[in-house]
C-alpha cells in the first residue's frame, strides 16, 4: 500500500465538521443493530467523518464499475480505511462498504464536497488512492480508467497532473494484461499465445548462459507471467459461471 502519511497531516477528520446528514445517520443504525457489543451512535457520527463516507462512495463505485465485485479490492479499501482512520470503527466502515457497494449516490456531490473543503493536494492523493484499489486485484480495465478520469475531473485535477499520476501507476504497477503484453478486451486464446511466447523468451532453461544478475531478473519477470496468466485464466472461469 502506498503510503498516504504526507497527504493525511492532521487527519481527515477534522477537515469536514459532520457526517454525511442522513445516508450515515441509517447506516450506523444499522451496523449498530448487527453489532453485539452497541456503540454510542454520537461518538461513531463524530469519528466516522463526512470526508470519510464520501471517499468510500467513490470508491465503491469504482469496484462494481465492471460489474462484478473484486473482493481483493474491497479488502484493500478496508485495510486502507483501517490504517489511515480509527480501526475501533471497523465494523461500522464495513457496513457503509456494503451499502454503498449495494446503492448509487450522486458521485458529483460527493466530489462536490470533498472539492470544497480540501486543498489541492489532498485531492491529487485521492486520485492516487483510486488507481491503488483498481489495481488491487492485478487487472485494470478501460471502465476503471475512464472512471478515475471523470472522478479527476470533478476534483478539479487538471489533465497534466492526472497524466502523471497515471504514468506513475501504470509504469509502477503494470497489470496482467500488461504484462502479457495484451490488452484486457483480448480473447483467451489470443491471451495464451502471448502466454506461451513469453514463457519461451523468458524460461530458465533458455537463459543459461545469463550472468547471475540477469538470470535473477529473468527469474522473477518468468515467475510475473505466470502469476499473471493464471490470475487471468481464474478470472475468466470466474465469469463464466456467473
Amino acid at each position: 500500500m502506498a503510503n498516504y502519511r504526507k497527504w493525511l497531516g492532521a487527519g481527515f477528520g477534522s477537515l469536514i465538521g459532520g457526517p454525511i446528514g442522513g445516508m450515515l445517520g441509517f447506516i450506523v443504525g444499522s451496523a449498530m443493530d448487527q453489532t453485539e457489543e452497541l456503540n454510542d451512535p454520537a461518538l461513531i457520527t463524530k469519528e466516522i467523518s463526512e470526508f470519510e463516507v464520501n471517499l468510500i462512495v467513490l470508491a465503491s463505485h469504482l469496484i462494481k464499475i465492471d460489474g462484478k465485485i473484486a473482493r481483493a479490492e474491497v479488502s484493500f479499501l478496508n485495510a486502507f480505511l483501517n490504517s489511515y482512520f480509527n480501526p475501533a470503527f471497523s465494523i461500522e466502515r464495513t457496513h457503509i462498504i456494503e451499502h454503498c457497494l449495494a446503492q448509487d449516490y450522486d458521485l458529483d456531490a460527493a466530489c462536490h464536497s470533498i472539492r470544497t473543503h480540501t486543498p489541492h493536494a489532498t485531492r491529487i492523493q485521492i486520485v492516487h488512492l483510486l488507481f491503488d484499489i483498481a489495481m488491487s486485484d492485478g487487472t485494470f480495465s478501460d471502465r476503471e480508467g475512464y472512471f478515475i478520469f471523470r472522478i479527476s475531473g470533478y476534483l478539479n485535477i487538471n489533465d497534466i497532473d492526472f497524466k502523471k499520476i497515471q504514468t506513475e501507476h501504470l509504469i509502477q504497477n503494470p497489470s496482467v494484461y500488461d504484462l502479457l503484453g495484451v490488452r484486457s478486451t483480448a480473447s483467451m486464446s489470443e491471451v495464451r499465445t502471448a502466454y506461451r511466447k513469453l514463457v519461451l523468451k523468458y524460461h530458465p532453461d533458455r537463459n543459461k548462459d545469463a550472468s547471475e544478475r540477469e538470470k535473477k531478473r529473468l527469474s522473477e519477470k518468468f515467475q510475473q507471467i505466470q502469476e499473471a496468466y493464471e490470475k487471468i485464466k481464474s478470472e475468466r472461469e470466474k465469469v463464466k459461471t456467473i
